[in-house]
């Protein structure tokens, strides 16, 4: 016979999961040894459980899953934050926490004060989290625990959202009354495979006139979204792009959901923040499909945009289709989401001639090499520098909200799926844990991390894991004085943080090497000394104080002219 957590383990190996990531507990305890105990799943842990979880999160977007194991109340809540920004931002990840014991744990039928809980009616932690993920459940009986699995694990692919699954210690061992393969295990078709989807007439009468719309334009422009790479349409999009010919911009969530070094590709647009060069094709462009694009501040420049309704058809997956330019039925449609638009049009005949409009910006290219100068450091020159230096087929970039996103949306990344952010739900603290999680859901990546000095003393007990088990991260610390995306909005003393030697620091933690960079020829020195490191490298970079973005002035010289 098996017990519950063989179950759990059974269906988590199911789904192609190898690794955990957790900080154990005295509630949770039981369930670390069963799992370490488990030759197919590698348990990590993390210095504190919000990291865990940013690690799932991490893992999960680039390979379908993430799960994060944690104790009970404590250890639940320090993630709630990072379950939310998951929820946010699409992310399949999985909770799982112990729980007090449902008799052990109470005596004579009362319930006694145990510590981690809030003494409240009813389970008060499954309530919070069902605010933050898809589905949740409790492990309270083997008669139902097989399917109580299946069915948050089931609503997290199908959802592309997080779900929550509690396990009381005394029920970690309970065996099931009936084997396991007795149990009709739910693997649900997923949502989003074009072989499983459906498609009316009418979906497919209006995604034709839509085609038909964007073929006769001289010069279509497609924006796509993060989405896209969120709900696995990236395959079929690209294919439909190549067929037809259309140039594409991403959103800045969205950079490498389409690899930078494709020739359809036009760099990133979001608003005030993008180029001039982008800017200039959107503006010239007459007719603009918007798809899997949620419409959120950052991915649009805080809602900057600027783009003529009668040029707009827009296809996301919370509003279906929006189409100015018709006045007829299909200027509306709640239901033709973007993976069923993209389903009728692969369906299609190619078009008898493929676009062949001209832009002014040709597709960023690999630049040069970095020349230093007798100058210090400048954030655009550090930007330079990190793109010729460090950049290759196994980077895995990973921005941390705030200057160090907006910078690196002039990095040309030449493959796709190779850049990692917390750009909607914007929590400093994501990106060293994630790159754990992206090491782990690919051993062959290398990640460069970007990070403020501000965010970096917030997370920065996440450099020991780092260390112990020598992930050979490159973590690039943007060091001007505090908060800097801040300054050009409200300025104070408030943004200003305590100065720390991060090299040090680092170096405390187990990092095999770190620099303090102040000029270009320090910086280059740095650059080529880590690159060669098995291990987990730290570059402290002096900046100066009001050193910002181009970016991130576009986006302020944006907003003034709209206040």
């Amino acid at each position: 016979m098996v017990d519950i957590t063989d179950a759990l383990i059974q269906a988590l190996v199911r789904r192609g999961v190898k690794t955990v990531y957790g900080v154990p507990g005295d509630f949770v305890l039981g369930l670390f040894k069963r799992f370490e105990d488990c030759p197919e799943i590698e348990v990590v842990c993390t210095a504190g459980e919000e990291g865990a979880a940013f690690a799932a999160d991490a893992e999960a977007r680039l390979n379908g899953l993430g799960v994060v194991m944690i104790t009970y109340g404590v250890g639940a809540l320090k993630i709630l934050n990072a379950v939310g920004g998951a929820h946010a931002e699409c992310s399949p990840v999985l909770v799982i926490s112990g729980a007090p014991g449902i008799n052990s744990d109470r005596k004579g039928g009362t319930q006694p004060l145990i510590h981690h809980s809030v003494y409240q009616q009813g389970d008060f932690q499954t309530r919070m989290f069902s605010e933050v993920t898809v589905a949740s459940a409790s492990l309270n009986s083997a008669a139902t625990a097989v399917q109580d699995i299946d069915m948050v694990l089931d609503g997290i692919k199908t959802f592309s959202k997080p779900g929550y699954l509690q396990i009381p210690r005394d029920r970690i061992a309970r065996e099931l009354p009936f084997p396991i393969s007795s149990v009709t295990c739910s693997m649900v078709p997923d949502r989003m495979n074009v072989e499983n989807l459906l498609t009316s007439d009418l979906h497919k009468e209006r995604a034709a006139i839509l085609l038909d719309w964007m073929r006769s334009r001289e010069r279509p422009v497609v924006l796509a979204g993060v989405h896209i790479q969120r709900y696995k349409m990236q395959d079929l999009f690209l294919q439909i792009l190549e067929r037809e010919g259309w140039m594409c911009a991403t959103s800045l969530t969205g950079k490498t959901l389409i690899a930078e070094s494709h020739p359809l590709s036009l760099g990133i647009y979001n608003g005030a923040m993008t180029s001039e060069g982008v800017n200039e094709d959107i503006r010239n462009s007459d007719g603009i499909l918007m798809i899997g694009f949620p419409m959120q501040d950052i991915d649009t420049g805080m809602f900057t945009m600027d783009i003529p309704e009668e040029k707009l058809a827009r296809v996301d997956m919370n509003s279906g289709l929006t189409w100015a330019h018709s006045t007829g039925e299909e200027a509306k449609d709640e239901l033709l989401l973007p993976h069923l638009l993209l389903k009728v049009w692969s369906e299609a005949a190619p078009p008898r001639q493929r676009s062949l409009q001209r832009f002014s910006l040709s597709p960023k290219r690999p630049q040069g090499p970095f020349k230093p100068k007798e100058c210090e450091t400048t954030l655009s020159r550090l930007v330079q520098a990190v793109g010729a230096m460090l950049v290759d087929e196994n980077t895995v970039l990973l921005a941390e909200v705030g200057d160090s996103l907006f910078a690196s949306a002039a990095l040309h990344l030449p493959f796709e799926n190779s850049f990692l952010t917390s750009g909607f739900w914007c929590s400093l603290g994501f990106v060293l844990p994630g790159a754990i999680g992206a090491w782990f859901a690919n051993k062959q990546s290398r990640p460069i991390v970007l990070i403020g000095d501000g965010s970096f003393l917030m997370s920065a007990i996440e450099c020991a894991p780092l260390a112990r088990y020598n992930v050979p991260a490159i973590v690039i610390v943007l060091d001007n004085e505090g908060y800097g995306t801040e300054r050009p909005m409200i300025d104070g003393e408030f943004n200003d943080v305590q100065p720390v030697d991060h090299a040090m620091l680092a170096q405390a933690y187990g990092f095999k090497k770190a620099h303090r960079v102040t000029t270009e020829f320090e910086l280059q020195a740095a650059l080529t000394d880590v690159s060669t490191i098995d291990g987990p490298t730290l570059l402290s970079v002096k900046l100066g104080k009001f050193d910002f973005s181009d970016a991130l002035m576009k986006l302020t010289l944006g907003l003034k002219k709209r206040m």
